[in-house]
């Protein structure tokens, strides 16, 4: 049996319409996204380090867009989103260091591919919920006006982790 080449990988996560949500500077990222996820997923060994490192650069500015953003329209949940981001972050900054320190590319290769598991369900799930949000304030996220501002009762807190938005706001 021969080793398979890069040639051979097909990556974990590629770029359709099942991502699509409508809101046209988080799909254009998301997109860079996964076609660096993927092309990160088959790089061959000697491009790998590489490509990885643009991986991360990507991500850390893709996060950080997405958590100034729920920033700027008080995003209840945001600080459980922030807070998976910053561990994702955690995750590929060892990933990358065992990759450089000890050459441990599968681990490296591996990853890549669990993270394009779970960005599937993060985009589908949390994204998802913010960007549906995002548009019901009419939030522009290039000038980053928030046009249609939501008020919530005096005295409520925000909503928290995996309560849905509008549960909070029934009285």
């Amino acid at each position: 049996m021969t080793d398979a080449t890069t040639l051979d990988l097909q990556p974990t996560l590629t770029w359709s319409d099942d991502l699509v949500l409508n809101m046209d500077k988080m799909d254009q990222t998301h997109r860079e996204f996964v076609d660096l996820l993927a092309s990160t997923e088959t790089a061959p060994d000697d491009k790998l380090i590489d490509s990885f490192i643009e991986l991360i650069a990507h991500t850390e500015e893709h996060f950080s867009g997405e958590n100034q953003w729920m920033q700027d329209v008080d995003f209840g949940p945001g600080g459980c989103h922030a807070d998976e981001h910053e561990m994702i972050l955690k995750v590929m900054r060892e990933a990358l260091r065992r990759g450089q320190v000890d050459g441990n590319l599968p681990l490296v290769r591996q990853l890549t591919g669990e993270i394009g598991v779970w960005f599937d369900g993060h985009a589908k799930s949390m994204d998802a919920v913010l960007a549906m949000y995002l548009k019901e304030v009419q939030y522009d996220p290039v000038t980053r006006i928030v046009h249609k501002p939501q008020e919530r009762p005096e005295g409520a807190a925000p909503p928290e982790c995996g309560v849905p938005l509008d549960e909070t706001q029934a009285s």
